[in-house]
């Protein structure tokens, strides 16, 4: 146990001292901007206002929530009160103007997070980078249990696999993102295009860098470029294996796929057009009654089993009070017999 906690647990937070000044400065920076965020219509919690500038001069003591997120915040919508994510975003590097075209995109495939808005505070003279507000929908991790039925999680990956085939279908658009980009388009993926006859013609060039969740993949390098789009398909293997082939019951019959997702020779990969096709393949055959089985995690007790035990439990619970309240009628006094040679 520790010292300083007697539950046993670290209230340590191990951040680098920069780490620590991003932090700090994250924090006053909410602050110092809640009332233009309510002007537009959106209320952040309690403890970011003005009057709480200097609070975040200091390092916090004990528990810190989310240390390593400071430039996310959660909020309401006034209107309607729908939760709300605020996310700080540096205007330099094009978010929310990528987030806003891709939203706008008018595609069944396309799943992008809605954007609400774009608040833009003034420039600040003292500041290396210039930040907007970026407001969409508040998410929760696709990791936490939110799949009841199998059905319910293959129409999830579905939309996972639909939303990167977006990226491979023809893009009309290009030229108006590139007018809207300003000529920074060259930095983000270029989009494949396809030609009259249905053949594939790929625009697009390599990049460099180890990003994604998954960053330990044969070609992710910052020196050698390699084709994106491959590893998107790559991530989202490794994705379905780490939080759902690995965890869930019943997912059997998509390892084979989900190892042709994951080579390691990106050439040997399906594409994503490719990958949702022998996605929706595989399961066109899946018998309802087992679309409509629950999809248990290892460890799970199946529900005829907690049924079971809740019964028993509820007995042994309603004997147990029928002999509390019986007691002295059962605690009968027995005399004892009289010996003959008394």
């Amino acid at each position: 146990m520790n010292a300083g906690d007697p539950f046993g647990y670290s209230l340590e937070v191990k951040l680098t001292d920069e780490e620590w000044d991003t932090y700090l400065s994250h924090k006053r920076r909410w602050c110092q901007l809640q009332p233009l965020v309510e002007s537009y219509g959106y209320r952040m919690p309690k403890e970011y206002n003005p009057d709480r500038v200097s609070a975040w001069n200091e390092r916090p003591k004990g528990y810190v929530e989310e240390p390593h997120y400071p430039h996310l915040v959660e909020g309401q919508r006034i209107s309607d009160k729908r939760p709300v994510m605020l996310k700080f975003s540096r205007i330099d590097l094009w978010e929310a103007t990528i987030l806003n075209h891709l939203a706008s995109i008018p595609d069944s495939d396309n799943h992008t997070i809605p954007l609400y808005d774009v608040i833009t505070p003034p420039p600040s003279g003292d500041e290396p980078a210039q930040w907007c507000i970026v407001v969409t929908p508040r998410l929760t991790d696709c990791r936490n249990r939110h799949f009841d039925k199998l059905r319910d999680f293959l129409n999830f990956l579905r939309q996972v696999l639909e939303a990167r085939r977006m990226f491979y279908a023809p893009i009309q658009r290009r030229s108006h993102l590139e007018r809207t980009l300003s000529g920074i388009h060259d930095k983000i993926y270029p989009i494949p295009r396809i030609q009259k006859n249905g053949g594939l013609f790929e625009e697009r060039g390599l990049v460099r860098g180890v990003c994604g969740q998954h960053r330990d993949i044969p070609e992710l390098s910052e020196d050698n470029a390699y084709d994106p789009f491959p590893l998107d398909v790559r991530q989202i293997g490794e994705m379905l294996k780490r939080d759902y082939t690995e965890l869930f019951h019943g997912l059997e019959f998509l390892e084979p796929w989900v190892a042709r997702l994951r080579d390691d020779d990106p050439k040997k990969r399906p594409t994503a057009p490719e990958a949702l096709e022998q996605f929706q393949d595989l399961i066109s055959t899946i018998p309802e009654q087992k679309l409509k089985a629950r999809l248990m995690g290892h460890g799970d007790w199946p529900y005829g089993y907690r049924m079971i035990w809740v019964g028993v439990l509820f007995w042994l619970f309603a004997n147990g009070m029928l002999l509390w309240w019986n007691w002295d009628r059962f605690n009968v006094a027995v005399s004892a017999p009289h010996s003959p040679f008394d």
